[in-house]
């Protein structure tokens, strides 16, 4: 799994731009702020938190993570 600090410093800057933060996606999802930072920067891999980021920056997970989207069933 690449680590990607470029792709999850753009993200936080996205969401900031939005006025949605990591941390209330985590409250939203019911999982630590942690554990979506770490799908962020690429240390795991989470549909349901890649779904959440993509959904609030209105876009696709396989766009914002288009290097996880390899072998994925397209919905």
């Amino acid at each position: 799994m690449t680590l990607n600090r470029d792709r999850h410093e753009e993200i936080k800057y996205r969401l900031r731009q939005r006025g949605v933060s990591l941390v209330q996606i985590a409250r939203d999802l019911e999982i630590s702020a942690g554990s979506v930072t770490a799908v962020s920067q690429g240390h795991r891999r989470s549909r349901r938190v890649e779904q959440a980021l993509a959904d609030a920056l209105e876009t696709t997970p396989e766009e914002l993570f288009p290097d996880r989207s390899i072998g994925r069933k397209k919905q």
